[in-house]
């Protein structure tokens, strides 16, 4: 029994040592892959500078040692700046930091116990964050490691579950121990642990009633049964092999199996076998592979041309981008193209001299080269290179080329379009100069110099500024990019006795947008001959305006003598004859109805009775009934004494009081309430009224002129107005019309507002330009005479000029009328024509007959006639 368990013991040490070996191969297979892919790093360190994968190179305390181009678009940051800053996390978004701390303390642990890849998030330079994913290869015989940039920030979203799911299966086999396992001599499993009842998704109980044929893939049962045969046929020992297999749901997976029989009294009992998870290995196997083919595929896509060449100056590499650039084919590459074959005589020495440089450590420096395609054509490149080195020697040189043959063509262009511009610039009869952003004159052509200097005395405009005049406002329309025209004078000094030249400027501004100007250019053109001409022609229109104005400012003087009543002004028919019956109306002590709209001057009409009447000695008291309500109305009105009311402490006289011997006028009477009405009406009727708190009655000695905007008749049939009360007012009526009845006194009203304000603001308005005016007189003004006096008083406070336009009338009054409102007075063409067509209504309306047109219009025949003639009216 004892040495049946000291053979058992030997059988078991051997197998163990059996397997030791196979690790150690295992060992020495992954070191010879870690120094194929140093090796494939090695040449291809160059192309990556210039691919479109940003790549670096970093310490262990994670300081950037290396970094090509491409991350300078990642990053923002020059490939200089990159390199200054110290760490690499500094382009980590904070919450990032830590996790890319760890993984790359634990992939310099251990390589295999993270993944080569992972995701991060960078920061740009403009505060933009951006997702990564970073392939990290350790840097064999130091602390460095090779790292990969892929912008993923669009795939980022979709590739979400994609990449969720490829880190728990990753998780899964990297926390996973090998798979040990026995079957019978069939293939039935007798026994699993649990990592391969994990990784094969079998609990116990399935696993016993399982056969391994189920596990592995079907295009391996063949190896697996012969490695099988070949060991009980030839006992031949363990080796390690790769096989596919499949889990219980069929999922895929490779493991690295080796095997040994099971004997039991030198009988085959059954097969024991011991595998390990490499699907890991195997993925990252595919994507070196895949990388490799990506790199070639994007070496071959670049838009620049990337080529290697051997010592003897063979072409050895060329991507797609070469090939095609200069025209040879995939056969004339294989058959072998020499460089020099490229390159023009006259160029081969620096050529040789070149190489000869960047073979001896000088390289990076780009040089531009003409060389030749295959058809002789030449072709202009930048050329950047470097050498190739394997082993610690120089077996060639790799080289990145940029075809510039089209910013050459361009320059080439650029300078004869130059030469154009500057035949053109020094033969202009314009005078052209640029000054810098001071003012300082840079340069000029013929014709300004000979427009600003003599032999005897240079006198150039220096600076721009103090020359031309320019206030701060055009100043900064200027800086702004915006073009601007001025006039300026200087003294010619070249006659006598000294004259002034004029000058006309156009400015503008030359500079990129944002950036602001970098030079301006200045076009200059004399204009002394059109100034002269222009003030002559201005002196003569000015005079003849001066001579006009007088006369027409004399002819208003003129009718309005004869146009207004006190402080009314009208040249209408209607207010004509209110003129002619209000010196009668005042003498008589009648009550007087005066009606109309809101703003025809109906106060005016009573002050006009009071002054005309043989109480203008006397006060006259207004008061709007409809400001106020009764209790304060009938106290306005008829007073009170102390104590009628709490804070009643004195006697107050009401308006009636105030006005005893005079004149009240009630504006809105329409707007009393019935109560007041009654009231009212015992003072009209009665001539007596009370004070509140008073005990006897007070007399009124007054003489009552009502106002009114309603129609009284009209409330009385609606039994809103006293029907006695209404008779009682209404015993001389006087009917104001609106101002859209009475168009024609519109310019008469402008001028009298004109003045009066003239004097208030202490300006020289002179009158309402055509415009304004015809905007005027299309206007039905709902609110009368009081809306034409506020329109014009609103011109005044914006006008700054001798002529009120229609810019300086209220917005809103512009917006209600466009040409077609204007229409109908689009033909006037000043005062004298509406003068015209106002007389000429008159006379109609008198069936021609002149003498009763004077005394319709209130002036004397002399005056008509005289009129008559100066309109041309027959």
């Amino acid at each position: 029994m004892q040495s049946k368990r000291i053979d058992d013991l030997a059988r078991k040490l051997e197998a163990a040592r059996s397997e030791l070996r196979k690790l150690e191969a295992s060992t020495g297979e992954l070191n010879r892959v870690k120094e194929e892919l140093k090796e494939s790093e090695k040449r291809y360190r160059a192309i990556f500078e210039y691919t479109g994968t940003a790549m670096i190179v970093i310490d262990e305390d994670m300081t950037i040692t290396m970094a090509n181009h491409k991350l300078e678009e990642f990053t923002g940051y020059a490939q200089k700046e990159i390199l200054k800053r110290h760490k690499w996390t500094e382009f980590v978004v904070p919450d990032d930091i830590e996790r890319m701390t760890e993984y790359h303390r634990n992939r310099r642990a251990d390589p295999q116990s993270v993944p080569s890849g992972y995701e991060f998030r960078l920061t740009h330079r403009d505060g933009t964050i951006r997702d990564m994913f970073l392939n990290v290869t350790m840097i064999p015989g130091s602390e460095k490691s090779l790292v990969s940039l892929v912008d993923i920030t669009r795939l980022k979203r979709s590739e979400r579950a994609l990449r969720e799911s490829e880190r728990r299966y990753r998780e899964l086999f990297e926390n996973a121990t090998d798979i040990v396992f026995t079957t019978d001599i069939e293939g039935n499993f007798t026994s699993a642990n649990f990592s391969a009842l994990t990784t094969f998704g079998y609990t116990v109980d399935d696993i016993t009633r399982t056969n391994i044929r189920q596990l592995i893939d079907p295009s391996y049962h063949q190896l697996v049964m012969g490695k099988l045969a070949d060991k009980r046929s030839l006992a031949a020992s363990s080796d390690r092999y790769e096989i596919l297999a499949r889990t219980r749901d069929e999922k895929p997976v490779w493991v690295e199996l080796s095997t040994r029989l099971i004997r039991e009294a030198d009988r085959l009992v059954g097969i024991q076998g011991i595998a390990r998870d490499i699907t890991e290995r195997k993925s990252h196997e595919e994507q070196l592979r895949e990388s490799r083919q990506r790199f070639k595929e994007t070496a071959d896509l670049l838009p620049g041309i990337i080529c290697e060449i051997d010592l003897s100056m063979k072409l050895t590499y060329v991507n797609e981008m070469g090939i095609s650039s200069f025209g040879f084919s995939h056969e004339d590459f294989e058959r072998g193209v020499s460089v020099f074959d490229l390159v023009p005589e006259n160029d081969l020495e620096r050529f040789r001299r070149d190489i000869y440089n960047v073979t001896h450590g000088d390289f990076g420096n780009p040089k531009l080269y003409e060389l030749y395609r295959k058809d002789r054509s030449k072709v202009q490149l930048i050329i950047n290179s470097a050498p190739i080195v394997r082993n610690g020697a120089v077996v060639g040189i790799r080289s990145c080329l940029t075809d510039i043959s089209d910013r050459v063509r361009a320059e080439n262009q650029l300078r004869e379009s130059e030469a154009r511009f500057r035949s053109v610039y020094d033969s202009s009869p314009i005078g052209i100069a640029l000054y810098n952003p001071d003012g300082k004159l840079l340069d000029h052509n013929g014709s300004f110099a000979r427009m600003f200097s003599s032999p005897q005395s240079p006198a150039f405009p220096d600076p721009l500024f103090g020359a031309t005049g320019i206030d701060p406002g055009l100043r900064k329309q200027l800086l702004q990019g915006s073009p601007i025209n001025t006039e300026t004078a200087f003294s010619d000094d070249r006659k006598k006795p000294s004259a002034q030249r004029w000058f006309e400027w156009y400015l503008s501004a030359i500079g990129l947008p944002g950036a602001g100007p970098s030079m301006y250019l200045a076009q200059v053109q004399e204009v002394t001959s059109r100034k002269e001409a222009d003030e002559a022609r201005l002196q003569k229109e000015r005079e003849a305006t001066a001579r006009a104005e007088a006369l027409v400012a004399g002819l208003r003087r003129e009718l309005r003598e004869y146009t207004g009543l006190h402080n009314i002004i009208s040249r209408s028919s209607e207010m004509k004859q209110i003129f002619d019956i209000l010196p009668e109306v005042a003498q008589a002590a009648a009550t007087v109805l005066v009606s109309g709209d809101s703003g025809t001057g109906k106060e005016l009409i009573a002050r006009s009775l009071h002054e005309l009447s043989n109480r203008k000695e006397k006060p006259f008291v207004a008061i709007n009934c409809s400001a106020l309500p009764d209790t304060l109305l009938e106290s306005e009105l008829f007073g009170y004494k102390a104590g009628a009311f709490t804070d009643a402490r004195k006697d107050k006289p009401g308006r009636f009081a105030l006005a005893d011997g005079g004149t009240v006028f009630l504006d809105e009477i329409g707007d009393i309430s019935p109560a007041m009405q009654v009231k009212l009406l015992r003072v009209l009727q009665e001539k007596v009224y009370e004070p509140l708190g008073a005990t006897q009655p007070v007399k009124a000695d007054v003489r009552v002129i009502v106002a009114t905007n309603k129609n009284l008749a009209e409330m009385v049939d609606l039994g809103a107005f006293r029907e006695d009360l209404y008779y009682r007012i209404n015993v001389v009526s006087v009917r104001l019309p609106a101002l859209r009845e009475r168009r024609c006194d519109i310019p008469l009203l402008c001028d009298h507002f004109i003045e009066r304000f003239n004097t208030r603001y202490d300006k020289k308005i002179k009158g309402l330009s055509e415009e304004a005016l015809q905007l005027l007189m299309a206007h039905d003004f709902p609110g009368n005479i009081r809306e034409l006096e506020n329109i014009i008083e609103h011109a005044f406070i914006f006008c700054k000029c001798d002529y009120i336009d229609s810019v300086h009338l209220p917005a809103l009054f512009r917006q209600r009328y466009d040409t077609s409102d204007t229409a109908a007075f689009a033909g006037i063409k000043g005062f004298d024509e509406l003068e015209r067509m106002f007389i000429n209504s008159v006379l109609k309306e008198c069936g021609g007959n002149r003498v009763t047109a004077c005394k319709r219009l209130g002036v004397h025949k002399a005056t008509l006639f005289r009129k008559l003639r100066q309109l041309g009216i027959t």
